[in-house]
């Protein structure tokens, strides 16, 4: 983030929760718009991108997929297209030859996008602002237009999966006749239209939401060192501070990972873990070496956890997916 001073917490805050956007009208790129005309391009660019990737990654093993005790990768994808195979047949008990492929691609391809909010925060902002992008925003399903749009394809498909098994007389009669029978049409047609309605909603606003709140939780970490993010206040003695203090709370980790209980590996990190805060706060440690080291570690701890947010949320788009489906191709 460029900065002829220092940063405030509510401008860096806005700066990495600002798109790169396009207002298809002029042409023109434009900042914090609202407009049903604007594309915003950085989370487009990164949702084709990862979804190439994932063709990039599985196209090629299926193709020349060959007996016999497989290599890593492809053991990798037979692994995970066995789990979305089993998944499928659980859920939708139709035969289908498109449903399993397109819970894989949907399940890998969040799962892709999720992973994007692992990266560092500042990591290819830095990188966009040195070839003059000022605004760049990394993880497309904290962008509600792209997991809406996921959430509308969905429904889209689903009605027409829906049609496609049961006819419009079938899919008329279960809009109009379900649940309260014909004397109640106008009814069933309300509710209908509401259950309808709801599937995308719920859909998207999930992704969104949590994978928004993952991102704004790493932006409020990466404040803790906004001193050193600000030019104007970057020294020889913070940028020290700053490495030195990374290395330690990378040390932290490492002996509380791989202690196994010896006793350095064990009482060291508890030390530092209270010395350098407390040192901090009493002046005895500079203040930028404390906030470096405790960032570290939340984000750290917060990292790990997330992964299990990525992993569920991507999971539970798939599932709630070909639940839809087939609930669309059952006759009630």
């Amino acid at each position: 983030m460029a900065a002829e001073g220092p940063i405030t917490s509510g401008a860096y805050i806005l700066h990495h929760l600002t798109y790169l956007q396009l207002d298809l009208k002029t042409w023109k790129i434009v900042k914090g718009s609202s407009d049903f005309w604007v594309v915003n391009i950085d989370s487009m660019f990164f949702s084709v991108v990862l979804g190439l990737l994932f063709v990039f990654l599985f196209w090629p093993v299926a193709r020349r997929a060959t007996s016999g005790v497989p290599a890593r990768w492809q053991g990798f994808v037979e692994i995970s297209t066995e789990f979305f195979d089993r998944q499928v047949k659980d859920i939708f008990h139709k035969k289908s030859a498109f449903v399993a492929p397109m819970a894989l691609l949907v399940g890998f391809w969040i799962l892709f996008m999720n992973l994007m909010d692992l990266l560092p925060i500042d990591a290819l902002p830095r990188a966009a602002e040195a070839t003059g992008i000022e605004h760049l925003r990394v993880l497309p399903t904290a962008d509600p237009a792209i997991t809406m749009s996921m959430a509308i394809t969905v429904f889209l498909l689903t009605l027409w999966y829906s049609f496609y098994n049961k006819g419009l007389k079938g899919v008329t009669k279960e809009a109009l006749f379900q649940p309260f029978g014909k004397w109640l049409a106008p009814v069933n047609f309300i509710l209908k239209v509401v259950e309808e309605l709801s599937k995308p909603l719920s859909l998207g606003l999930r992704l969104f939401g949590n994978m928004y709140a993952g991102e704004v939780i790493f932006i409020l970490l990466a404040c803790m060192t906004l001193r050193f993010s600000a030019p104007a206040t970057v020294t020889p003695v913070t940028y020290a501070s700053f490495w030195i203090f990374a290395a330690l709370a990378v040390i932290t980790i490492a002996l509380l990972a791989y202690g196994k209980g010896k006793w350095m590996r064990a009482w060291i990190p508890l030390i530092l873990l209270v010395v350098i805060p407390i040192g901090s706060i009493m002046g005895f440690l500079p203040a930028i070496g404390a906030g470096v080291y405790i960032q570290i570690l939340f984000a750290t701890a917060w990292g790990i956890f997330h992964w299990l947010i990525i992993g569920l949320q991507a999971y539970i788009f798939m599932v709630l997916t070909v639940g839809y489906l087939s609930m669309a191709a059952e006759n009630h």
